[in-house]
């Protein structure tokens, strides 16, 4: 593509983007779509580490200590483009809260409502937890849609 016309995405492609990168989540449980989560989360950091590397000649060694926030913190300092260091920002404040949060959460709240011998409640922590998979996979889409494209200027 010349440089008049980039490539861009419409909504519907970003849609059904997100939607295939959601597949990989059907039919897990909650404990399973969590380590799916974090995966795909670390996968994220380490792709962010490398764009770092590529684009701003940073060295991954140096970045090994780097989390998901710093990394984002550091590309936002080089002038990565706006409105995907925003969407990341929200990915990377929901990680964080998956992360420290919502094992010990479930955990807790499992026990209380096996004592009180309720069942079938729909976990708060389960939407919690679903929000933050679809926003991270809407990220992950968008950034190797973006990397592909050579779409960072």
């Amino acid at each position: 593509m010349s440089e008049e016309n980039p490539p861009h995405l419409n909504a519907e492609q970003i849609r059904e983007g997100t939607q295939k990168g959601l597949k990989k989540y059907e039919n897990l449980s909650f404990i399973e779509q969590y380590a799916m989560y974090m995966g795909m989360a670390q996968l994220l950091e380490f792709g962010l580490k490398k764009l770092y590397e590529e684009k701003f000649g940073g060295s991954l060694d140096d970045m090994e200590r780097w989390t998901l926030g710093k990394t984002r913190v550091e590309l936002e300092r080089k002038g990565l483009r706006e409105d995907f260091i925003a969407l990341l920002k929200g990915v990377t404040d929901s990680r964080n809260h998956i992360a420290h949060e919502i094992l010990a959460n479930e955990a807790l709240m499992n026990g209380m409502m096996n004592k009180l011998n309720v069942q079938g409640a729909f976990s708060k922590n389960k939407r919690i937890l679903w929000k933050a998979i679809n926003e991270l996979e809407h990220v992950c889409f968008l950034f190797d849609w973006t990397n592909e494209n050579n779409g960072w200027d």
